[in-house]
């Protein structure tokens, strides 16, 4: 029987261009994956196929089944895959889907020197070897793409750290390291800052937390390439990017944690060191009557604590516009807003003004919605006034 094999193989051979060609010709037809390869990719896949056709023939021949070298070879090439992006489930079909149009092949072609045993042995032998490859690829793609992962997820630590450092001032640079990782960052996103409880310390478990509770809420909204969230220890605070913050779920997350944490909403490339210099400079020295009020901390509440701390990055028209919102350039709102902080009230303020009191309830309730700020509570009373201080007058 062996010798009857021996003769099929060694025909096998003298045709193995042509069966080559049939095999990778049926590849590239079946499946979309490998008929966009180029001329290396499309060689490489050639010459493991004709290494493989040759070892799955020898094995028929002795009766025998992969080896522990064979399988080393194999468990290479998944983890090649893995490295260059080609499907796992292409690269598995690719074997099955020669199997049938091969073993055919024999039982046709060779009729005289193998008899149906023969097949039947060559049949168990070509599965037993999907089987054992299939096991083998599977397991160094699977490895590979975990260590893959965890390089590009450092690594795209590596660009959010330089991006809030401000190192990634050019916009061309900052998108090729980003090419470089098959990542987009979202044309605009959110910041949250946090501090760990009182005493723990451990800013990258506060910051672990809050991505956690975050990130389901947005994946599924982000195409396989878009940066959904992130998070780092920096200057010992956590820090997360979040492509679009749940903000009820984030006020759950801190209250539930004992965290103190700020959010910077629309936040771009540009924009992001600034915004992240004083998130830190506001959790690190915003007095309990502002926690009293603001949990997360806004852009407004930041640019007050700057400005009144004297940060560097302080800046009073930007200050004007994050407390007052879509109503910064409104003279009716802004006027009523100071003749109450004034004159302690809407009656009093009404009669300064010459105006029905429900005109001045009216407009401080505009105001209110639109900055999400009560006037009358000791913190939001205060940045009201200095964004008041602030606003240019005639």
């Amino acid at each position: 029987m062996g010798g009857d094999r021996r003769a099929a193989v060694t025909r096998v051979l003298a045709d193995e261009p042509a069966v080559i060609a049939s095999f990778m010709a049926t590849i590239t037809r079946e499946i979309p994956a490998y008929a966009t390869l180029d001329a290396r990719q499309l060689e490489e896949v050639r010459s493991i196929m004709v290494w493989t056709l040759r070892r799955v023939l020898d094995l028929w021949v002795a009766d025998g089944s992969f080896g522990a070298d064979d399988l080393r070879l194999f468990r290479g090439v998944g983890s090649v895959r893995a490295r260059d992006g080609r499907p796992l489930a292409a690269v598995l079909r690719a074997y099955r889907v020669v199997a049938p149009e091969f073993l055919e092949r024999v039982a046709e072609r060779f009729a005289d020197d193998v008899t149906v045993r023969d097949v039947t042995a060559l049949t168990r032998v070509w599965l037993s070897a999907l089987d054992q490859l299939s096991e083998a690829i599977t397991d160094g793609y699977a490895s590979t793409g975990r260590i893959l992962g965890a390089d590009r997820r450092r690594s795209l630590q590596g660009v959010f750290v330089d991006l809030l450092l401000g190192r990634q001032s050019h916009a061309g640079t900052l998108q090729a390291r980003l090419r470089e990782l098959d990542a987009r960052l979202p044309s605009s996103f959110d910041l949250v800052v946090v501090n760990p409880p009182t005493g723990t310390g451990d800013a990258a478990q506060a910051a672990a937390l809050v991505t956690a509770a975050l990130d389901a809420r947005v994946a599924g909204d982000a195409d396989d390439t878009e940066i959904t969230t992130l998070h780092r220890v920096m200057d010992g605070v956590g820090v997360a990017l979040v492509k679009a913050v749940d903000v009820p779920t984030l006020i759950r997350v801190l209250h539930e944690h004992g965290l103190t944490g700020a959010l910077l909403t629309g936040v771009t490339a540009g924009t992001a060191p600034r915004y992240y210099r004083l998130a830190v400079h506001g959790i690190r020295h915003a007095p309990p009557l502002v926690w009293a009020e603001r949990l997360p901390l806004d852009r407004g509440d930041l640019e007050v604590l700057a400005l009144t701390a004297g940060h560097p990055d302080a800046d009073p028209t930007r200050l004007r516009a994050a407390v007052l919102g879509p109503l910064a350039d409104d003279e009716d709102v802004l006027r009523t807003l100071e003749t109450v902080i004034y004159r302690d009230g809407a009656t009093q303020a009404a009669a300064r003004l010459h105006i029905h009191p429900q005109t001045v309830r009216y407009r401080m309730r505009r105001l209110a919605a639109a900055t999400s700020r009560d006037p009358r509570t000791p913190w939001n009373r205060f940045t009201y006034q200095t964004a008041l201080l602030t606003t240019p007058h005639p």
